[in-house]
C-alpha cells in the first residue's frame, strides 16, 4: 500500500520535503519568493475549459478575477504517489527558475486533496496544436524562419536547464513547446525533469514519451542532457515535414518503432530544406550520445545564427495569430 510521503496539518497545509503549500500559496523552506500574481488566492480563480489532460494532471484555463489575468492551472491529485513525485520535480524547477524561455510560475495552492499549480497562460497553444491544425486545414508547415526562432529559443531554454539547473527535461516534444500572442516560445511541463548532481551524472530511469526518446534511453542505457537534444531534433523534423519521421508511429506499433529508432539510420530532412537546417537536425539526431552536441554548442550553429533574430517578435506574433485562426478553423471543419 502506498504510504504517504507528506503530511497534512489540521489547517489543511500540505508539507512535503522542502515545500509548504496551502490555500494561501507556496513557500520553500529556506527558499526565496518568486514573482507571482498579487494577492493570488484559490477562491479568486475562476476555472474554465480544460486545455489538456495527461497521465499526471489536468490543465485548465483560468481567470484571476481581481486582476482579470488569464492563467493556466494544473490540477494534481496529491494522493497518487507517482503524480506527487512528478509534482515535486516540477515545483523544484518552477519555483527557483525565472528564465524567458521557460513557462512562468505564479504560485501553488493546496485544497482538499488537490494541488493547483498556477502558471503563465500561453494563449497560442503548443507546437502539437499547430501540427494538428495544419494537417486538418491543409496549410503549409512552418517556414525555416519560424523554425529557426523556435529552435533557438528552445535551445536557450534547454541550455539554462542543463547548465544552470543541471536538469534533463526528459519530455521535449511538440506538446511541451508553447507559444503566445506576443510571439514568445517557451518550454513547459517539468514533471519528468531529473536533477543531476553534476553535468556528468546520468539518469537511469525510464520515463517520458517513447516516440521522442533518444536511442540510449530506449536501449535502457544511462542518459544525460544529450537525450533532450535528440528529442528536439525529432520535434524539429516533425514540424518541418508535417508528420512524425518514423513510419511505424502512424501504425501505432511500439515494437516496430522501437526497432526503427534503435537500428535504422536517423531520419533526415529532404533536400528542399537549406543545408544549414538539414545539418542542425542531423547533429541533433547523432545516434552516439557522446558525439551529440550540447545545447550550448548548437546555439552557435550557423542555422541558429542565421535565424535566431531574423524574425522579429512582431512577425512571430503574427504567425502565432495565423496558427490560432487555423486551430479555430480546424475545430469547425466538418468530419471528412
Amino acid at each position: 500500500m502506498d504510504q504517504p510521503s507528506f503530511t497534512l496539518s489540521q489547517s489543511g497545509t500540505f508539507v512535503k520535503e522542502d515545500f509548504v503549500i496551502n490555500r494561501q500559496g507556496i513557500a520553500a523552506v529556506g527558499g526565496t519568493e518568486v514573482a507571482r500574481v498579487v494577492g493570488l488566492r484559490l477562491q479568486d480563480l475562476q476555472l474554465l475549459e480544460v486545455l489538456g489532460k495527461g497521465a499526471s494532471s489536468l490543465v485548465r484555463r483560468a481567470v484571476h478575477t481581481p486582476s482579470q489575468t488569464e492563467l493556466a492551472v494544473k490540477v494534481i491529485n496529491v494522493f497518487d504517489k507517482d503524480k506527487r513525485d512528478q509534482l515535486l520535480r516540477e515545483l523544484r524547477t518552477l519555483y527557483s527558475s525565472a528564465f524567458p524561455w521557460l513557462v512562468s510560475f505564479h504560485d501553488c495552492l493546496y485544497d482538499e486533496g488537490a494541488m493547483y499549480i498556477v502558471l503563465e497562460y500561453m494563449d497560442g497553444g503548443s507546437l502539437a496544436d499547430v501540427l494538428i491544425a495544419t494537417q486538418l486545414t491543409g496549410s503549409g508547415a512552418p517556414s525555416e524562419l519560424v523554425l529557426g526562432r523556435i529552435a533557438a529559443k528552445t535551445l536557450a531554454g534547454l541550455n539554462y536547464l542543463h547548465r544552470e539547473r543541471h536538469q534533463v527535461h526528459r519530455d521535449i516534444k511538440p506538446g511541451n513547446i508553447l507559444l503566445n500572442s506576443r510571439g514568445e516560445i517557451k518550454i513547459s511541463d517539468f514533471g519528468l525533469s531529473a536533477e543531476l548532481d553534476s553535468t556528468k551524472e546520468m539518469c537511469a530511469t525510464f520515463i517520458g514519451t517513447h516516440a521522442y526518446m533518444s536511442p540510449e534511453r530506449l536501449g535502457g542505457k544511462p542518459y544525460s542532457f544529450a537525450s533532450d537534444i535528440w528529442s528536439l531534433g525529432i520535434t524539429l523534423i516533425e514540424c518541418a515535414i508535417g508528420q512524425f519521421p518514423y513510419t511505424a508511429y502512424n501504425g501505432n506499433n511500439y515494437f516496430v518503432l522501437l526497432s526503427q529508432i534503435l537500428n535504422d539510420p536517423p531520419p533526415s530532412l529532404p533536400d528542399a530544406f537549406s543545408p544549414e537546417f538539414r545539418d542542425l537536425v542531423l547533429q541533433c539526431l547523432t545516434k552516439d550520445a557522446e558525439q551529440r552536441p550540447s545545447a550550448e554548442d548548437l546555439l552557435k550553429h550557423p542555422f541558429i545564427a542565421m535565424h535566431d533574430e531574423s524574425l522579429s517578435p512582431l512577425d512571430m506574433a503574427e504567425w502565432v495569430k495565423i496558427c490560432t485562426q487555423m486551430r479555430k478553423d480546424a475545430e469547425i471543419m466538418p468530419p471528412s
